[in-house]
Parts: C-alpha cells; sequence; structure tokens
C-alpha cells in the first residue's frame, strides 16, 4: 500500500491511515493535495478488483468527453482520469480526486450524447462539491479504524476481512446522501448547457432508468442501490431545466463520435474485452 502523509500530519501509513489523520487530527479540513492522494490510492485499490478496458481509441474519447464537461465544472485545476470498466451492471461513480468509473452497461444503456454527459456531470460533481470527502466524514470513520488496526498490526486482512474493508472504501464514495444527489443533480444540469449539451439528457436518462425497472425488475439493481431514481427526481430535474436561460435549440442532443464509442465499447465489452483489460 502506497505510503501518503498529508500535509497537515507528517505521521502515518497508508490512504486508509492518511484518510484517518487528515480527517481527526487536522480537524476534518482536507487541501485539495491531500484529495488528490487520496483518490489516487483508493483508485489503485479499485484498479486491482475491476477490469479497465486498455484500448487507445475508447479511452481517448471517454477522456475528451469527460475534459469538455471538466473545464466547465471545475476551475480548481484538479486532474481528473476517467475508466473505462468493463462491466454489463449500469453504473458509475466518482472518489475524490478526480477519478471517475464509468461501466461499459451505463455507455450501452445510455442511447445519445447528452444522456452520457448527463451521467458524466452528476459523477464530476460529486468530486467538485467533495461529496465523497462528506461521506467519509459521517460514515467511514468505523472502515478506517478498522484498516487501521490491520496496518498497526502489520498483517494483511484475508479475503473476507479484505471484503469487508473494501465494501466500507469504494461503496462509500459511490452511494451519496438525498441533498448530494440533488446537488449533483443541479450541477449537471448546469453544466451541460455550458459545455453545448442539452441538459434535457439528464431527465432522459432517468426516466429510462425508471422504465428499464418497471419492465424488467432487479435488472438495475445496482444503479437504483447506489442512484436512488424516481419520478419525482424526473421531474427536479425537468423543473431545474426550466430554469435555465439558455436557447436548447442550439444545444445538441448526440453526436457522430458518441454513437462511434458506444459501437466501439460494445465490441470491447465482455469476453472481447478481457484479452485487453487489466
Amino acid at each position: 500500500m502506497t505510503i501518503l502523509i498529508p500535509n497537515c500530519l507528517r505521521t502515518g501509513r497508508g490512504a486508509a491511515l492518511a484518510l484517518a489523520a487528515t480527517l481527526t487530527a487536522c480537524g476534518g479540513d482536507v487541501s485539495l493535495q491531500d484529495e488528490a492522494e487520496m483518490g489516487d490510492s483508493y483508485a489503485a485499490e479499485i484498479l486491482r478488483e475491476v477490469r479497465v478496458i486498455r484500448d487507445p481509441a475508447a479511452e481517448a474519447t471517454l477522456k475528451r468527453l469527460g475534459g469538455q464537461l471538466v473545464a466547465k465544472a471545475d476551475s480548481t485545476g484538479r486532474e481528473y482520469t476517467f475508466y473505462l470498466v468493463d462491466s454489463p451492471e449500469v453504473n458509475a461513480f466518482a472518489i475524490p480526486g478526480g477519478h471517475v468509473f464509468v461501466n461499459t452497461g451505463l455507455i450501452e444503456t445510455a442511447d445519445e450524447a447528452s444522456e452520457f454527459a448527463g451521467v458524466l456531470g452528476h459523477e464530476i460533481a460529486h468530486v467538485t462539491e467533495r461529496h465523497g470527502i462528506e461521506q467519509m466524514k459521517k460514515r467511514g470513520r468505523a472502515n478506517i479504524l478498522v484498516t487501521l488496526v490491520y496496518t498497526v498490526l502489520g498483517r494483511d486482512p484475508g479475503q473476507l476481512e479484505r471484503v469487508a474493508i473494501e465494501a466500507g472504501g469504494a461503496a462509500v464514495f459511490a452511494k451519496h446522501g438525498r441533498e448530494a444527489e440533488r446537488e449533483a443533480d443541479l450541477r449537471a444540469v448546469q453544466t451541460l448547457p455550458a459545455a453545448g449539451y442539452d441538459p434535457e439528457g439528464v431527465a432522459t436518462f432517468f426516466e429510462q432508468m425508471l422504465e428499464q425497472q418497471t419492465r424488467e425488475p432487479g435488472l438495475l439493481d445496482t444503479w437504483f442501490a447506489s442512484h436512488p431514481t424516481s419520478q419525482e427526481r424526473v421531474q427536479n430535474a425537468r423543473t431545474l431545466i426550466g430554469t435555465l436561460n439558455v436557447d436548447r435549440s442550439r444545444l445538441t442532443d448526440d453526436t457522430p463520435e458518441y454513437q462511434a464509442f458506444r459501437a466501439r465499447v460494445q465490441k470491447l465489452s465482455g469476453a472481447a474485452a478481457q484479452a485487453q483489460a487489466r
């Protein structure tokens, strides 16, 4: 495990210890550098557990699409990294420091560029608004301390123990409270037109999720577990869109680039991607 030392505390071992120290000894204040270091370490752990598609063309497109939104959403200078995860689950999540993980199943489900941009904008907002850090303050202390105990004892946890620890790590970042979700929706609706996309994509993607859940209950359990979606949320998104002073006729619903990206992802996902993922 990489040794990460927050600026405010020059002792500690590992990302979990660094995070615990930052949130406790440092009074809960987390600098952007501390956030980046913690995010890098958590991302490294996640990357050991998931299959990421390594395809230059697909990665370049994802980076470009994400970068368009980051340019309008985040002025702090954070360096974002977007990962294409080979998984049929319709899901995406972000962790502190600008690491955004997007499943191939979500890309295949988002029919248009504006829908995909809505999801990316939402996840980017979780980073800019530091929702992951807040989640760790509220819910992660016990899990951090468990990891700290293992660190102090100087031994690696067993498989079942590691599952428990990891469930308290990435899962904390993947699932946010209702207010955080509303704020992320708001930021996404504001960011999309600034980046040239129709914010209606935020609402239509939510509608698509609700329709699929009605047709095939249980199919999208992972999405609904980390992104509670309801008709009220769809309506809230449309209400926000109605407050924007933008000419939506000049905004983009879809692009040939995104459709080519989707087609490539479909070819790469599943068995075909396993040879390229690591």
